[in-house]
């Protein structure tokens, strides 16, 4: 593992170094060009005093090597090394460079208090410096007033202030820029995992529609199997054959779902890319639940005559997977009962289902299809479905012990 992070540590460092290297090396030729212009140009006749001016130039090279040293920490301790350059630039012409260049590196933090005090200190030790090496060491006079050098003095101070507090401004933008990109990646991400669950909890949804439907039908021929005792050869091979086909299609239908929750890249193909049931299918589904014992009954209302195959694909589907539910149910909790369907509606407007079946009686354990277990998730799916289909839906019982769920559904386009 520390392999593996060596190159990009090496690549930081070797960063680091070079930002630094270059920083000192613009220090150096920022000190050298004042030197120079400080003490090159002048020629010592026997007045000058050399002796105080080696001395100032021995001051100068020794403060310009502390500064030297100083100015890399000028990150760790920012406002005690500006302040100590500052001073350090007052005698030495050489740590002038390092000074200013910490002013600009303080001016970057963009804090006001910090640079109004080093711009005022940094003019007073400009001064400070200029009278020093310029009147009592070198004792020369070039005409220059004091207003004349205040006014330069500003002028470069405001140089390096407004200098800082654009890089700093840069600084903060970049940052600022970072951090909304990192906050929208992190917010895809989250949509992108929502969308991920949404999609799974719809195929779960989907899997229990039909799982639950083809179960309920191997579990009720399994209880005549072996409850019944008066079934003929061909009654028992029939309801064999009913037992092996959906044993065979709910197998290949849980295979195709768990395929899907396996494979990441299918969670967010249309759900519409499968063969899907259709409202064309009802007839199909209602003749079967018919065969298995359930009797089923089918009211259209006068608009919907000849109209339950022109339906939306989305309505359509929905309404398959509706009276789907509704059947199992009333297979697994009223067995024997009849389920009355009634089915009307206006298209541009909405479509309505009625779906009404007497309770049965408990029945003792071991009766066969009045065991069959329930996930208790049928009705909460169902109502999922219908709220994310744009429908509303409601459970409630009648007079008489009548269980009644009716559904609204848009008809679409």
């Amino acid at each position: 593992m520390t392999t593996v992070h060596e190159p990009a540590a090496a690549r930081s460092r070797l960063g680091r170094f070079l930002s630094q290297a270059w920083r000192i090396a613009l220090g150096l030729v920022l000190g050298f060009t004042f030197f120079a212009f400080a003490y090159m140009d002048h020629s010592f006749d026997e007045a000058s005093d050399v002796d105080a001016v080696g001395a100032v130039i021995a001051l100068d090279m020794l403060c310009g090597l502390i500064a030297l040293v100083l100015y890399p920490f000028r990150h760790r301790f920012p406002v005690p090394v500006t302040v100590g350059l500052v001073l350090l630039s007052t005698p030495s012409t050489l740590a002038a460079g390092f000074a200013m260049l910490a002013v600009v590196s303080l001016a970057t933090r963009r804090r006001v208090l910090e640079i109004i005090g080093i711009s005022v200190l940094l003019v007073v030790a400009g001064f400070a410096g200029e009278h020093l090496v310029g009147t009592v060491v070198l004792r020369e006079d070039d005409g220059t007033t004091w207003w004349q050098l205040g006014i330069v003095a500003v002028v470069m101070v405001g140089l390096l202030v407004l200098t800082g507090m654009y890089i700093g401004g840069r600084r903060q933008l970049t940052e600022s820029l970072r951090r909304q990109v990192n906050s929208a990646v992190r917010e895809r991400q989250a949509q992108i995992h929502a969308a991920k669950a949404d999609e799974r909890t719809r195929i779960a949804r989907e899997m229990h529609d039909v799982l639950a439907h083809r179960l309920s039908l191997v579990a009720l021929h399994s209880g005549a199997l072996e409850y019944r005792n008066d079934l003929t050869p061909e009654e028992t091979k029939q309801t064999a054959g009913v037992i092996r086909e959906n044993s065979h299609l709910a197998l290949g239908e849980l295979r195709e779902v768990l395929g899907m929750l396996r494979d990441p890249n299918t969670l967010f193909d249309d759900e519409l890319a499968k063969p899907q049931p259709t409202a064309g299918q009802l007839r199909e589904l209602l003749e079967e639940s018919r065969a298995v014992g359930t009797a089923v009954h089918l009211d259209l209302a006068p608009e919907m005559q000849g109209r339950l195959d022109a339906l939306p694909e989305a309505t359509g589907r929905h309404l398959y997977r509706i009276v789907q539910e509704v059947l199992t149910n009333a297979r697994r909790h009223a067995p024997g009962q009849e389920v009355r369907l009634e089915l009307g509606g206006n298209a541009g407007d909405k479509l309505f289902l009625r779906a009404s079946n007497s309770l049965a009686e408990v029945l003792p354990r071991g009766s066969g299809a009045g065991t069959l277990p329930s996930s208790g998730l049928g009705l909460t799916g169902l109502a999922e479905r219908v709220r994310l289909a744009g429908g509303e839906l409601q459970v409630e019982p009648e007079a008489g012990g009548a269980f009644v769920l009716k559904v609204w559904l848009p008809w679409g386009p």
